[in-house]
């Protein structure tokens, strides 16, 4: 049985391999065909898009990992189905759940690698695809600029800036408005208004008007012309770096993220959808297993070119499930915790019950 185990397994993840490596190819030359005009009208050199294109390859993994699994199962039992191997095993008295579970074991292995994947090397690619892309495809040289205007920025202990303008190099700020937000009820606890404000081993502000209120709405006004706000604890270098997309945040960075825009009374139904998605999506490498296996095992001889179909017919009504989910979760209309599981709920079932109810 163990011979078995392992002769199965072997074949598995070489076909896992193969077929990862085939898929990730093909949509590698379909995006380069894509734009290969742009790349030939920058004069974008054959290294720099051999670059652009390998920080590009992990997001390409974790999204066809699942597709990967599902012709990696059809090609291995269609061909055991072909040389006559299934039949032996099921004459000599083998139990096929054992394969089985045997492969749902692997695909839990799949589904942590995939997740530790996409939130270590993928967002990592994404960041290096981004910067590669600016400067050497797009030809717009990152430089980092000294000056900022109009802009929020989500600070420590649930202060929330509206920053006028910014000045790195002087380190002051003009015409800016700071509101402390409660952690217990998310409400404004303080607003400051200042007209001006500079960096000394801290931030002092000039011609500020102070607003505190009380927990019934009532209103204490004061006025300063130089308040020193020891509290705050962001630095001139805060706010000059560049905020992440949503991409190329980890889940902890994208957690952090959330609860910071959340105490400031922002909306972030786009930043939970994609908190969720990111758990979802590695599981359903799982979930094709469920349903793949055992229509893999009733096909007949030849039944390799029909699993590849329906590979290709389930690869994208899933996806176009977890797409019209997203849309709805980002629209405001499905909940984010929804529109990220319902997929892998609805299709969990399926996989469930032809476990349950195909002869194998």
């Amino acid at each position: 049985m163990k011979i078995i185990n392992a002769y199965v397994l072997k074949m598995f993840l070489r076909y896992l391999i193969i077929c990862l490596a085939v898929l990730v190819f093909i949509y590698v030359i379909i995006n380069l065909f894509d734009n290969l005009g742009k790349f030939l009208a920058r004069n974008v050199s054959g290294i720099d898009i051999f670059i652009y294109y390998l920080y590009l390859t992990p997001s390409y993994i974790v999204l066809l990992i699942p597709v990967a699994t599902i012709m990696a199962v059809f090609f291995v039992f269609g061909i055991m189905t072909k040389n006559n191997e299934m039949l032996a095993l099921k004459t000599g008295g083998m139990d096929i759940n054992q394969l089985f579970f045997l492969l749902l074991e692997t695909g839990l292995v799949i589904v942590l690698f995939t997740f530790i994947f996409q939130e270590t090397v993928g967002t990592w690619a994404q960041t290096k695809m981004f910067e590669h892309k600016r400067a050497k495809i797009d030809k717009r040289p990152i430089r980092k600029s000294m000056r900022r205007s109009n802009f929020f920025y989500y600070g420590e202990d649930n202060w929330v800036y509206f920053i006028k303008s910014f000045d790195g190099n002087s380190k002051t700020l003009n015409h800016l408005t700071l509101w402390k937000i409660s952690r217990k009820d998310q409400k404004i606890k303080k607003r400051i208004d200042a007209i001006r404000g500079f960096y000394q081993n801290g931030w002092v502000l000039e011609s500020v008007t102070v607003r505190e209120f009380d927990s019934s709405g009532n209103e204490k006004l004061n006025v300063y012309p130089r308040l020193t706000m020891p509290e705050l604890k962001e630095k001139p270098e805060d706010f000059l770096r560049r905020i992440k997309p949503l991409e190329e945040m980890n889940f902890l960075e994208l957690i952090k993220f959330v609860k910071k825009r959340s105490r400031a009374g922002q909306d972030v139904v786009k930043e939970r959808v994609e908190l969720n998605y990111r758990f979802s999506y590695p599981l359903i490498t799982l979930i094709v297993l469920l349903i793949v296996l055992p229509i893999s095992v009733v096909l007949k001889k030849g039944g390799i070119a029909i699993g590849l179909g329906i590979s290709i017919v389930l690869a994208f009504v899933y996806w176009g499930v977890i797409q019209s989910c997203r849309a709805y979760g980002v629209a405001g209309l499905m909940d984010p915790i929804t529109s990220a599981w319902l997929p892998n709920i609805i299709f969990g079932i399926l996989g469930g019950f032809l476990m349950l109810r195909v002869k194998r």
